[in-house]
């Protein structure tokens, strides 16, 4: 395969790439909010979900989110609810906690349900969400889409909340609406000191932020009385070290549509999922398979593959920071020549699991579609005359021990991955192995999975296996965000990359500055929208602020017939398996059942 295709309408388009913010306004589609009401014969049966969790050093404290049992993982939809989830394919907002959601000019108006209550017995009010919100502002990482923006949020009454931003642009209200909602009885001195503190200006890395965090990172509640205290359809019921499982919390949202007595979650990583599902022990795992795993498994009665089109992909960082060589434009272009792509992305996901960009602009396919017709773009495909004229011309000398840089030293490189990420692993070594054939002294190393993230910001690397384009959020702009500022502070604590963004050289551009074309991209007029991500692409595409590998087919699989019925993501099939996971949102739909 050399690319993947999508039929985009016009009207599409112009959605995915983020033209034309206006009013969001929402409705429920969901119904009821709570048990009793359910015209048929009730939950029933169970769902056996997969996961890497870990007891000995996860537990109750909600407010840190990568630290507490599951509240991570896809499945927190199930028991840490949201005020609403995103529809990628239609960018609409699907109501959860709120009944309905409206953005007018610069306010977002958050309707609450009513009668839901939480395991404590307390019900939700506007009081736990506007909490919630004030947690979570001040903690945001400054540049953070939606925080940055949000000036306040106001309980008008129990089940109204208004946040009012600075700024208002397509996606703005990401952040306050798909914050996990946290019950105000637990946190709510937090939530207090929080809001004093985002009023009077404080953001993350002030000092009183700084000790605020300190205090909440001190609490574990594991033994608090009443447990992980939710709202949502579930509740936990007994956690052990290998299995967690959860049951019908009738007071929680969309406890009536749910078909699910038991929700139950396999405690596996990625060699273990494989077990689960050759032996047809769990019904559904969201773990990235290597193509070996996804062969072994390809003949399990009842295993149904389900892949969505992915708007982020694997790449490599490279530290200019660590090695000067690297701002030179056709240093990077001679080593992302040297890749075959489609063999890195074969061995690391195997077919069907990824895709090669039909254009080197820093877009997935589904924005860059229509972008550049008239532009002509670099294609980057192995080509080793290429990069060693490119290495030559920069003047760099080939000898017998490997490439010499310009003042004569060797050029020694290790590539880190990440310790049991098998896609960051397998990607890594090939793009290593790749290099080292090529003639560059490259090695592969991989560190440990508990805080890539820090080494990242730090630029703690040479080179580095990361995503590139748009993780996070199906907006073009997420994808500006992530080539340029993720990982690229340039402040001596993270100074990331070390790629410059005020002043970028671009030989058909000449001089831009990134960082106001980034706002005008996802704050400007249609027009200057369209203008400045077509910008950004060509710029991208010659300068190649990251290198592109591939990018990633979302592939998550299922087991039909031994417990479920079907595993269908019916009209989510767009929706990131990790961000408003598709199989999750229509089990509190009541559209995966039992069999």
């Amino acid at each position: 395969m050399t690319s993947q295709q999508f039929e985009l309408s016009r009207r599409r388009l112009m959605q995915a790439v983020g033209i034309g913010a206006g009013a969001v306004a929402t409705t429920s589609v969901l119904g009821a909010c709570q048990a009793g009401g359910s015209d048929d014969e009730g939950a029933s049966g169970k769902f056996v979900y997969v996961y890497p969790f870990d007891i000995t050093t996860q537990h109750y404290n909600a407010a840190i989110n990568n630290a507490a049992l599951l509240t991570s993982a896809p499945v927190a939809e199930l028991f840490v609810p949201r005020p609403a989830i995103l529809n990628w394919d239609t960018q609409e907002w699907i109501p959860q906690l709120a009944e309905s959601v409206e953005l007018a000019e610069k306010v977002l108006t958050i309707k609450l349900r009513s009668g839901i209550k939480w395991t404590d017995g307390n019900a939700l009010t506007s009081k736990d969400v506007v909490g919630t919100i004030y947690l979570q502002k001040l903690n945001a990482a400054q540049g953070t889409v939606g925080w940055d923006q949000l000036v306040s949020a106001t309980a008008d009454d129990d089940t109204t909340v208004t946040v009012t931003y600075s700024d208002v642009f397509t996606g703005v209200e990401h952040g306050a609406l798909k914050a996990q909602i946290l019950p105000h009885a637990r946190y709510g001195e937090w939530m207090d000191e929080a809001e004093t503190l985002v009023l009077a200006g404080k953001v993350q890395g002030d000092p009183e932020q700084s000790a605020l965090s300190e205090k909440i990172a001190a609490e574990n509640f594991l033994e608090a009385e009443g447990g992980f205290i939710t709202c949502g359809a579930y509740k936990f019921g007994e956690v052990g070290e290998t299995v967690v499982t959860f049951e019908v919390h009738e007071d929680g949202l969309f406890a009536d549509n749910v078909k699910f007595s038991t929700i139950e979650v396999q405690k596996g990583d990625n060699a273990a999922s494989v077990q689960f599902l050759l032996a047809k022990e769990v019904d559904y795992s969201t773990q990235v398979l290597g193509a070996t795993d996804r062969s072994s498994i390809e003949g399990v009665e009842g295993l149904v593959e389900l892949s969505t089109p992915g708007y982020d992909g694997i790449g490599l960082m490279l530290n200019q920071d660590r090695f000067p060589e690297f701002a030179d434009v056709r240093v990077r272009k001679a080593i992302q020549y040297v890749f075959d792509p489609e063999v890195i992305g074969e061995i690391a996901k195997g077919a069907g699991g990824y895709y090669i960009p039909a254009t080197y602009t820093g877009l997935p396919d589904p924005h860059a579609e229509g972008l550049f017709d008239d532009v002509e773009l670099e294609y980057y495909s192995a080509d080793h005359a290429k990069a060693e004229s490119l290495l030559t011309e920069a003047g760099w000398k080939k000898e017998s021990d490997g490439w010499h840089k310009p003042d004569g030293k060797l050029a020694e490189y290790t590539i880190i991955g990440v310790e049991g990420w098998t896609d960051f692993t397998l990607s890594g070594e090939q793009a290593a192995n790749q290099l080292s054939e090529f003639g560059l002294a490259v090695k592969y190393a991989n560190v440990p999975d508990d805080n890539p993230w820090g080494i990242w910001t730090a630029g703690d690397f040479d080179i580095a296996v990361r995503q590139w384009a748009n993780p996070f959020v199906p907006y073009v702009y997420g994808s500006w965000q992530m080539t340029w500022f993720t990982d690229n502070g340039l402040t001596a604590d993270a100074m990331g990359m070390g790629l410059p963004v005020d002043a970028v050289e671009s030989p058909s551009q000449g001089t831009v500055n990134i960082e106001d074309l980034y706002f005008q991209s996802q704050k400007g007029t249609e027009e200057e929208q369209a203008a400045a991500n077509k910008t950004l692409g060509i710029v991208f595409n010659e300068t190649l602020p990251r290198l592109p590998l591939f990018l990633n087919q979302r592939v998550s699989y299922g087991i039909e017939g031994a417990r479920v019925k079907s595993i269908d993501p019916a009209g989510y099939e767009l929706n990131d398996i990790f961000f408003d996971n598709p199989i999750m949102v229509r089990i509190l739909e009541g559209g995966i059942e039992p069999k």
